[in-house]
């Protein structure tokens, strides 16, 4: 045998020495780390409720669960359940995240994130946009870049609803003013919050309860819907799919207050909020949260969808029909009633 055969055979050998070694050194790491001890710290614990109300917590949640169906069963899991009982989970489902913009209906735009969303929509005044998301960087990074990959841009905005007052849906609001000058709309007690919160816009347009604003081709009904935040106003407008008319409604805040008042207060406007929906034949469900609406489910389930001219195979998902949607606000209202039961707090309303 020569020399640089024997070698040749003495390199294979090592090198496979060496695989062999580095795949045990792996398996040994996974089995130690799968060995290590648990740091209990790190997980999380379920809500506990010292001064609940078992009787009326089982009411409640069995009345939510029967008329939430199999239809509205994971609107009722979140709110009755998970987002009271599994706080850490349901804010995990609300991560911050990239979402590409998306058109949902003719001219109706996503040009939010997945912690909160943000709407786009066209009229023949210009764009009407629905919330404002944190920040001003967010506003041009996310909002006015979404309006863009559709071919709007911050100068064709002719109004900005703030559906309440909370910070992650006005917090962009004053950059729109300075950069576009761009109106701000939102309800006399959300002005009240947000004229005086650092970063916030400044003092602009007044929405009325029950007061409808058209912009050109489109108009836009407001509902006072106090609770979730006492400035809080819900909207109702057309919205249009591959030419097929229907009813949008979007609920001002579905976060359940803390307080007994608010938690009233909440269960009132829900109740309100159903009348006039079905009244006026609202069928399709959208929100000022993705985890509210099921917006990413439906980004995927419209990417799939198969559409031509004549229209598409299958439904929007947005569209829900006017019973599930009146059904969803009074699953919504059910599930305060459990978390006051919860806290041991008794709602009069």
């Amino acid at each position: 045998m020569s020399i640089k055969v024997a070698a040749r055979g003495f390199l294979q050998e090592l090198n496979m020495l060496t695989h062999f070694l580095s795949v045990a050194t792996a398996i040994t790491t996974v089995t130690a780390q799968r060995g290590r001890p648990t740091n209990f710290s790190e997980l999380w614990n379920i809500t506990t409720y010292p001064d609940a109300q078992p009787a009326n917590v089982s009411q409640y949640l069995n009345e939510a669960s029967h008329l939430a169906g199999q239809d509205l069963d994971d609107h009722f899991q979140r709110r009755c359940i998970v987002s009271q009982l599994y706080d850490d989970i349901a804010s995990y489902a609300q991560a911050p995240g990239f979402v590409p913009p998306i058109e949902v209906f003719d001219g109706v735009y996503f040009v939010g994130q997945s912690a909160v969303s943000a709407w786009a929509i066209a009229t023949s005044k210009g764009l009407v946009v629905i919330d404002a998301l944190n920040n001003a960087e967010e506003a041009e990074q996310i909002l006015i870049s979404g309006l863009q990959a559709f071919g709007y841009n911050g100068s064709d905005i002719v109004a900005v609803v703030i559906t309440h007052e909370h910070f992650d849906h006005y917090g962009g609001a004053l950059w729109l003013q300075d950069t576009y000058d761009a109106p701000v709309y939102a309800s006399e007690l959300a002005w009240q919050a947000m004229e005086v919160a650092d970063g916030g816009p400044r003092r602009d347009q007044v929405v009325d309860d029950g007061q409808t604003l058209d912009f050109g081709n489109f108009s836009m009904q407001f509902v006072a819907t106090p609770g979730h935040t006492p400035g809080a106003m819900s909207l109702i407008f057309p919205v249009q799919d591959h030419g097929a008319k229907h009813l949008a409604g979007m609920n001002g805040g579905a976060g359940i207050a803390s307080n007994t008042t608010a938690k009233a207060n909440q269960v009132e406007s829900y109740a309100k909020l159903a009348s006039i929906s079905a009244e006026a034949g609202v069928d399709t469900l959208m929100a000022n949260h993705q985890t509210q609406d099921r917006s990413l489910t439906n980004f995927d389930l419209l990417n799939a969808r198969e559409c031509d001219e004549s229209g598409c195979k299958q439904e929007n998902p947005y569209v829900i029909g006017t019973d599930a949607f009146v059904r969803y606000l009074q699953v919504q209202s059910l599930c305060v009633r459990v978390e006051a039961a919860r806290d041991g707090q008794t709602l009069l309303s």
